[in-house]
C-alpha cells in the first residue's frame, strides 16, 4: 500500500506505532517505511487488495502467536516447575537472539546502534523485562483473558494522562473510547459483585503493574522510535531486558529442574513463536498497511488468547466478562480509528481548558518547557 498526499506527510514527520498488549509495540520510524513498504509506487486497485489481504492475514497469525505465548506461559505455571522469573529470562534470550540473527542480515552486519541512543536502550531494556514479568506474573495467578483485557487497556489510560497533561479536552471520540475501556474493565473484574474479591490480590497488583509498565515501555518506544529502527530497537531492548533477568537471577542459580530437556521445546517455542515471529509478522505487515490499521487488526490478540485460555485451559467467562472485553476492544478500535482520521485531517477540534497560569510551557505544566505524552495510545505523535 502507498501513502498520497497527507498520509505520507504524516509518514515522513513522525514515528508509526503498533500495540501489542502481551509482547510488545512495534514502533517504525520515518526512515524505516522505506524498507517496509513494497515501494513507493501507487498500486492498481487489484493489487493493493492483495496487499492489504497480505497484511491482514500476517497481523492475524501475530495475534495468535502473541494469544497463544500467554496460554502457552500459564500451562507451564500450571504443570511445570517453571516460574515467570525463569521464563521471562528465556523468551527474552532465545526471542532476543532471533532477532540480532535478522537484525544482522538486515543491516549486514551493522547491528550496533549509535552511542548517543544507548542510554533510550537502556531504559526501553528495563520496561521490556517489567512489562514481560508482570503479564506473566498476572497469568499465572488470574484467568489469561482478564490478565490479557486489564493489560490491553493500557492505551486508553495513556490517552487520559495525555489530556490531563496537557489541560486539554480529549476530542469526543477519544472520550467514548475512554468511556468504552473503564466500563469494560469494570465488568470483567466485576469490581462491583462479590466475585471480584475471589481474585487473587497478588494477581491484580502485577496486572496493575502490567499497564504502568507497559505504558512506560510505550513511551519510551515512541522517544527511541525517533533515532532507532524498530527492529534494532526491539533487538536490543529484548537483550538488554534479558542480561537485567540473567544479573537478578544467574544461570546458576535457575531451578535444576527448569533446565530439565522436556522443557526446551516449550521454551524454546515461548522465545521463537511467543515472541520473534509474532513481533516479525506485525513488523512485515506493515509492508502492506498503515500503522492504524495494523493497530486495530492487532486486537485480534484479544479474542485469540480468550478464545485459546477458553479451548486449552478451561478458563470459562461470564456473559458480563465477554460483554467487558468486548466493550474495551471497542474503546481501543476507537483510539486507532481517531488516529486514522486525524493522519487525513479529519479529526473532531479539542477545546482547550482553561490554562493554570501564563507561565506555563508547551507541556501544560508550570516552568516546564518541551513535550509532553501527546497522543500516546495511537501512535499519532506530535513534535514539540
Amino acid at each position: 500500500m502507498s501513502y498520497g498526499g497527507r498520509e505520507r506527510e504524516a509518514a515522513e514527520e513522525q514515528p508509526a506505532r503498533v500495540l501489542s498488549a502481551s509482547g510488545g509495540s512495534t514502533w517504525v520510524a520515518a526512515e524505516e517505511m522505506t524498507w517496509l513498504r513494497k515501494d513507493d509506487q501507487v498500486l492498481d486497485t487489484k493489487g493493493e487488495g492483495r496487499g492489504r489481504l497480505r497484511g491482514y492475514l500476517l497481523v492475524g497469525i501475530a495475534s495468535l502467536l502473541f494469544g497463544l505465548n500467554g496460554n502457552l506461559a500459564r500451562k507451564l505455571f500450571d504443570e511445570s516447575v517453571l516460574t515467570p522469573l525463569t521464563l521471562v529470562e528465556w523468551r527474552m534470550l532465545i526471542g532476543g537472539a532471533c532477532l540480532l540473527i535478522l537484525l544482522g542480515v538486515v543491516q549486514r552486519g551493522k547491528v550496533l546502534p549509535p552511542p548517543r541512543s544507548w542510554g533510550w536502550l537502556l531504559a526501553l531494556g528495563l520496561a521490556m523485562a517489567a512489562v514481560t514479568y508482570s503479564y506473566f506474573m498476572a497469568i499465572s495467578r488470574l484467568p489469561v483473558a482478564i490478565a490479557l483485557v486489564i493489560q490491553f487497556s493500557t492505551p486508553a489510560w495513556l490517552v487520559l494522562g495525555g489530556a490531563l497533561w496537557r489541560r486539554r479536552w480529549p476530542a469526543l471520540p477519544v472520550l467514548g473510547a475512554l468511556l468504552l475501556a473503564g466500563s469494560g474493565l469494570v465488568l470483567v473484574t466485576g469490581a462491583w459483585q462479590q466475585r471480584f474479591l475471589r481474585l487473587d490480590p497478588l494477581g491484580l497488583f502485577y496486572a496493575v503493574l502490567s499497564i504502568l509498565s507497559f505504558a512506560a515501555y510505550l513511551l519510551l518506544g515512541r522517544r527511541i522510535g525517533r533515532v532507532l529502527p524498530a527492529l534494532s530497537a526491539t533487538t536490543w531492548g529484548a537483550i538488554i531486558a534479558a542480561l537485567f533477568w540473567l544479573f537478578v537471577q544467574p544461570p546458576w542459580r535457575m531451578p535444576l529442574a527448569s533446565l530439565q530437556p522436556s522443557l526446551w521445546p516449550a521454551l524454546a517455542a515461548v522465545g521463537v513463536l511467543g515472541m520473534a515471529l509474532p513481533f516479525l509478522g506485525e513488523l512485515a505487515a506493515l509492508r502492506y498497511l498503515d500503522a492504524g490499521r495494523v493497530g486495530i487488526a492487532a486486537m485480534l490478540e484479544l479474542v485469540a488468547g480468550s478464545a485459546i485460555a477458553y479451548v486449552w485451559l478451561g478458563e470459562a467467562l461470564t456473559l458480563d466478562q465477554l460483554l467487558g472485553g468486548l466493550l474495551v476492544m471497542l474503546g481501543v478500535g476507537l483510539l486507532h480509528y481517531e488516529e486514522l482520521r486525524r493522519q487525513t485531517g479529519h479529526s473532531f477540534p479539542q477545546p482547550a481548558l482553561p490554562p493554570a497560569s501564563a507561565e506555563e510551557g508547551e507541556s501544560g505544566q508550570p516552568g516546564r518547557g518541551g513535550e509532553g505524552p501527546r497522543d500516546l495510545a495511537v501512535g499519532q505523535i506530535s513534535e514539540g
